[in-house]
């Protein structure tokens, strides 16, 4: 199903605060709750591609935050970025592994 620019614009806001489909349902109207419900859980739907965008720049945006906070040398924010690159890594790892797996 299509949906407005309006629609995707809060989903990509919605998905920047990390909101539950609840609360993104209590904020946005739409007209087909069930097939809204179906295309936010189908990873190749353009609303699960907005809500994505959301969360990814939210962290995006946080985890430069917390890179200036580590290059000005507080420890915590340096341990926690260690953790955040060492986790990034695993997932991209699982990316590649995924996508060689389907071609």
């Amino acid at each position: 199903m299509e949906y407005s620019e309006e629609i995707t614009n809060r989903l990509i806001q919605a998905g920047t605060l990390g909101y539950p489909l609840s609360k993104i349902l209590s904020i946005i109207e739409v007209e087909d709750e069930a097939q809204f419900i179906k295309d936010f859980d189908n990873a190749d739907s353009n609303v699960y591609k907005a809500y994505k965008k959301g969360l990814d720049k939210s962290e995006f945006l946080l985890d430069t935050k917390l890179f200036e906070l580590a290059k000005s040398g507080d420890l915590t924010a340096i341990d926690m970025f260690e953790k955040k690159k060492k986790n990034n890594k695993y997932l991209a790892e699982k990316e590649l592994e995924k996508r060689k797996r389907n071609f």
